[in-house]
């Protein structure tokens, strides 16, 4: 009886060391393999932090850590990659680049490429002064809409000032720059005399001319409102008419409202127990 007591004990300790044994072996190569993991890595150019399409990529962001060089497992390394920050300085992103992403050849338009990247086909960059006191520049960053306002003079009204008619000419227009910046300042406002829009050959004719006619102030329109205003325009009479509306013709048979006299006002008045009724 002792002696198979001893067998059995002999034999489950042989299978605990084979066991262990086993274990042992799995984990060093486990080990193995991770190590020759970590060292079969190449550098990747990734973006740290999100960079706006148009962006140029300077020797700033690399400075500051926007643009940077982390290791990547070659078995996965992205097509069009670069290995260091200096090969993508000078260029120009197509598209917005987020945060943690490779930066890609196929992504980048060149150096010097300026604006040319954001534009959409058949569209063209104009850029116009604008009044930074009248206006909202300083708070008008890339990608915002806009509307445009002239004041002018319409023809046959001669040099007289009373003519002149402030009028949208343009509505819903996409801001490429500010005041040659082409990226958002933590959502600081950036005062500016000069921003770049997005138009159509026949609206930056129409801006051309704008820009002859008289100052040119820019309306900011609300995130994803692309509603079309229909207006008259307004003159001096419209001015010095707020509050009492006049009549005035704004087209071929059509007459702006009058607004009805009021209805006459009615005060009790009590004098001791005699009531009375007076109306004015």
């Amino acid at each position: 009886m002792q002696n198979r007591l001893k067998i059995a004990l002999v034999v489950a300790v042989f299978f605990g060391l084979v066991a262990a044994y086993g274990i042992f072996n799995f984990l060093r190569q486990q080990r193995a393999t991770a190590e020759a993991l970590r060292t079969q890595t190449q550098d990747v150019v990734i973006a740290s932090k999100d960079i706006a399409a148009g962006s140029a990529i300077s020797e700033g962001m690399v400075k500051d850590g926007t643009v940077r060089a982390i290791k990547w497992p070659k078995s996965s390394v992205p097509a069009g990659s670069f290995s260091a920050p200096t090969q993508v300085v000078g260029k120009v992103n197509r598209v917005k680049i987020m945060a943690n992403e490779p930066i890609l050849e196929s992504r980048l338009a060149g150096e010097g490429a300026g604006l040319t990247v954001r534009l959409e086909p058949g569209n063209r960059a104009m850029a116009v002064r604008v009044d930074e006191i009248i206006g909202v520049s300083g708070f008008i960053v890339p990608d915002d809409r806009v509307d445009v306002i002239i004041t002018t003079t319409p023809p046959g009204g001669g040099n007289n000032a009373d003519t002149k008619v402030s009028k949208i000419v343009l509505q819903n227009k996409r801001v490429l720059s500010v005041a040659q910046s082409t990226e958002q300042k933590d959502g600081k406002p950036q005062v500016a005399r000069s921003i770049t829009l997005e138009v159509s050959p026949e609206e930056a004719e129409k801006l051309s001319l704008a820009h002859q006619e008289g100052p040119i102030v820019l309306a900011l329109r609300g995130l994803g409102d692309d509603s079309e205003a229909k207006t008259d325009g307004s003159n001096k009479s419209d001015l010095l008419a707020l509050g009492r509306r006049q009549t005035r013709p704004v087209g071929p048979g059509k007459v702006r409202p009058v607004a009805q006299a009021p209805d006459k006002y009615k005060v009790e008045v009590i004098h001791g127990s005699n009531r009375s009724v007076v109306e004015f």
